[in-house]
């Protein structure tokens, strides 16, 4: 599975203000249950933020991933980028603009970590994020995820 068979146009949302971690929440929670296989945004919300009280999904270089296991029929991601950075308690303290959401089947935990593993791999490069930042459609986003997508076994 590659990142980009779990994102379409649909759960693309570029240069969003918002202004707090749960707005962002909110925000991505919406968006991912709009996937066919998707339960409902609240129970996702729900999932997210019992899944941040853990410890902030901040990657760090302006990158999170927020992300849960709820009880639904599929993997859906999303793609949020800020017009401003807010905080998002990353572990080297700068402000988030790049989010990509994920929810997961509840009994998911494999393909769910390798997921994440590709998630992070993605977002860590720094050419890969400028573009990401750069882009100005849903389209190119796509494109761009396509290009540089790597696999994540099921």
């Amino acid at each position: 599975m590659q990142l980009v068979d779990i994102l379409n146009s649909d759960r693309i949302a570029l240069d969003v203000s918002i202004s707090s971690k749960k707005s962002l929440l909110e925000q991505a929670a919406e968006l991912l249950s709009h996937s066919p296989e998707a339960t409902d945004s609240r129970s996702i919300f729900d999932g997210l933020c019992q899944r941040e009280r853990l410890g902030s999904t901040g990657l760090g270089h302006g990158v999170a991933i927020p992300h849960c296991r709820v009880d639904q029929a599929g993997v859906s991601g999303a793609l949020i980028r800020l017009r401003r950075a807010i905080d998002f308690d990353s572990p080297d303290s700068e402000p988030v603009d790049l989010f990509f959401a994920l929810a997961v089947p509840a009994q998911c935990s494999e393909t769910h970590l390798r997921l994440l593993a590709s998630i992070a791999e993605y977002f860590g490069d720094s050419d890969r994020r400028e573009q990401l930042r750069a882009a100005q459609q849903d389209s190119d986003l796509i494109d761009l995820m396509n290009e540089g997508s790597t696999e994540a076994e099921q």
